[in-house]
């Protein structure tokens, strides 16, 4: 293992699991110091929507996007992104949605996506993944987006609606998708996890704990069957890492919570959620909304496959599956097609982007995950590196719920996979030197010696100093 390099300097075995290029706290510029500031303000603006209800006239997220992206170029900071292999994946996805537009049923559309959406997404990981230059700032954008969930999950209670689907809903901006603020709910109590083992006090596990309760209630009410098979996937990957006691206190905890949530739920979200385990045959109504919809999502999912291994290279165009699906539905005699995505964030890429280009997607996921992974086996059962574990664990949740709920929701050009892959970039340039600055061996103080007028320092025996006129 490598010691840190400031920056400017070579990064040591780029893509490896033993990267070390980190930045040393002498080496981080000004441009950086102000980007990351910024970066921290952004961070916590996408994720609490604050200016979706409130001041949005002022347009702050979208000044604060431009003044980070210039210091992402002015500081360099996105070298060091791409040297790792998550960014080389996000890189290559970026590429290939670029490749796929000459072909794309509508070009127009498609280049509006990409410049709209996926280009500030890739900006952001550039920026999480760069602008963070110590261990200490890691934790700041961490809390951050952290905090940010807290906020959200406040102004979902306050501001959000149910009408007409009983679903709970932004009315305006990113989360009036039901299913995108039930993954973002779960993805904040994935942070909020590490916010509790890593809290110092008993008042901050209860705030924490709390946190998690009211992420979860809130989650259910949003009505995604995605949400909550991602729950029950985090909930058995809490259960496979705990103790014996822990297994156990789970088991018994998780019990009360289903209870309580299956008593307080509305029949109408008991009714969607039960399309996830009933056959068609035992829906009592089939023009049951969920029932409808469930049906819908399969054959959506159907088309978007049998589209990728039409255009397995470049697919239909980025965004353009609903053009597809459109096109086909017409040819057959019908008014016109359902204009509704994959369903699935993987087919998504596949159909729309080609094959490739799902790779790549699959590969940033993968490669977080791994990284995640590795940085926890390595500081885990130290108590020095305690919080380091713990934050690795946390992002570690984090990408095992969005692996699984962008299975059932088609937002793989949404900043949540670039944001939190970045992170985890973030965590891993940083982590060498907070190691080796914890486990350094302590030195010693060196005597200075002060001298005394008219006296002569002799030494007469190691260490020891006496005096004469």
């Amino acid at each position: 293992m490598s010691a840190a390099t400031p920056i400017g300097q070579a990064f040591a075995q780029p893509g490896s699991a033993d990267q070390t290029a980190t930045y040393t706290p002498g080496g981080i510029s000004s441009f950086q110091r102000f980007g990351f500031s910024i970066l921290v303000v952004y961070l916590f603006l996408i994720y609490s929507r604050i200016f979706d209800v409130k001041f949005a006239f002022l347009h702050i997220p979208g000044i604060s996007y431009r003044v980070m992206f210039a210091m992402v170029i002015l500081s360099q900071a996105f070298l060091k992104a791409l040297k790792w292999d998550i960014g080389k994946a996000l890189l290559g996805l970026t590429v290939w949605f670029v490749l796929s537009i000459p072909t794309s049923l509508w070009r127009g559309g498609s280049t509006q996506l990409l410049i709209n959406t996926w280009v500030p997404a890739f900006v952001i990981f550039l920026a999480t993944a760069g602008l963070v230059g110590n261990y200490d700032q890691c934790k700041k954008a961490i809390t951050a987006v952290a905090y940010g969930f807290m906020v959200l999950t406040g102004i979902a209670m306050v501001w959000g609606s149910t009408e007409d689907t009983g679903r709970l809903y932004l009315p305006q901006g990113k989360f009036a998708n039901p299913n995108e603020m039930g993954q973002a709910l779960l993805l904040g109590m994935a942070l909020w996890l590490y916010m509790f083992h890593n809290a110092q006090s008993g008042l901050r596990k209860a705030f924490a704990g709390v946190m998690m309760l009211l992420m979860l209630f809130t989650m259910t009410k949003t009505g995604s069957r995605g949400a909550l098979i991602g729950l029950a996937v985090l909930i058995l990957s809490l259960f496979l890492r705990s103790s014996p006691g822990g297994k156990l206190k789970l088991m018994m905890g998780g019990t009360v919570l289903l209870v309580v949530i299956l008593g307080t739920m509305p029949a109408r979200l008991l009714n969607r959620y039960k399309t996830l385990t009933e056959d068609q045959e035992e829906i009592t109504d089939p023009e049951d909304n969920a029932y409808s919809s469930a049906e819908a999502r399969k054959d959506l999912l159907r088309k978007s496959i049998r589209y990728t291994f039409h255009h397995p290279i470049f697919g239909v165009g980025p965004g353009m599956f609903v053009v597809a699906e459109d096109a086909e539905a017409r040819e057959a005699g019908a008014r016109h097609g359902r204009w509704q995505g994959t369903h699935n964030s993987y087919t998504q890429v596949s159909s729309e982007c080609g094959i490739p280009a799902m790779v790549f997607y699959a590969a940033a996921i993968f490669f977080s995950l791994r990284t995640s992974s590795r940085i926890y086996r390595r500081t885990r059962g130290d108590p020095n590196l305690s919080d380091i574990a713990h934050l690795a664990l946390g992002l570690n949740y984090a990408m095992i719920v969005y692996a699984v709920t962008v299975t059932f929701d088609y937002i793989a050009y949404t900043s949540m996979l670039p944001v939190f892959a970045g992170l985890i970039t973030a965590l891993a340039s940083t982590v060498d030197a907070e190691i080796a600055r914890r486990t350094a061996a302590p030195v010693e103080p060196q005597a200075t010696i002060t001298p005394v007028r008219g006296l002569r320092p002799a030494i007469s025996a190691p260490y020891q100093l006496k005096y004469a006129k």
